[in-house]
């Protein structure tokens, strides 16, 4: 397996699989945080960064693409970097509320 493994349990949602994966080995990057946020699963999100997972400004742009206020709000306030690709995704989405 892959880090690709952990992006997957962190886009379907799934945090006991993550947690599994993550005890037994399994590497995780950025994109773990990122899908975590594109799918809205803030407790993945926020179980994922207390453990040392990665992210960037990617993460902030699922959370705009998927139209997750909620999410973008808890990454902004814990310092999560975003750049203009935020906004963008949020746009392209049609997720005005999360625009504005």
């Amino acid at each position: 397996w892959n880090a690709q493994t952990c992006l997957e349990a962190a886009a379907g949602g799934h945090l006991e699989t993550l947690k599994w994966v993550r005890e037994n080995g399994c590497p995780w990057d950025h994109a773990t945080c990122a899908w975590a946020a594109h799918g809205g699963h803030l407790e993945v999100l926020q179980w994922a960064r207390k453990n040392g997972c990665p992210w960037d400004e990617v993460t902030c742009d699922g959370a705009a693409q998927g139209g997750h206020l909620k999410v973008l709000k808890w990454l902004r306030k814990n310092e999560c970097p975003w750049d203009e690709g935020t906004c963008s995704a949020a746009a392209e989405a049609g997720h005005l509320e999360v625009l504005q």
